[in-house]
């Protein structure tokens, strides 16, 4: 019978700082506080990936005016391969590869 211990969110933040800063093996830190080397594993990936992330939090406040300008950017980048695809149809040639279908 397998017993499933909850653990407090800063414990587990601990465990996995200990295995970040330290540069022991996430299975050594495991072995050390008596808890699954899987789960440990995958928290200190979730960890790195959440710090490899470009942006930011979710929650961020977005710019205004960056948000208008990707918007419109968009609009632009639409409207050029919508204009791509009618000339592609039109003239019967696929564009990408400049050969006459």
């Amino acid at each position: 019978m397998s017993f499933r211990h909850n653990y407090s969110d800063e414990f587990k933040a601990d465990a996995v700082n200990l295995v970040i800063s330290s540069g022991h093996s996430p299975a050594s830190v495991a072995l050390e506080l008596g808890i699954s080397v899987t789960a440990l594993k995958r928290r200190v990936q979730v960890h790195r990936e959440g710090e490899a992330g470009a942006g930011g939090k979710p929650d961020d406040p977005v710019d205004p005016a960056k948000y208008n300008a990707l918007e419109a950017r968009l609009r632009e980048l639409e409207r050029v391969v919508g204009l791509h695809l009618f000339m592609s149809r039109c003239w019967g040639e696929d564009m990408t590869r400049g050969k006459i279908s």
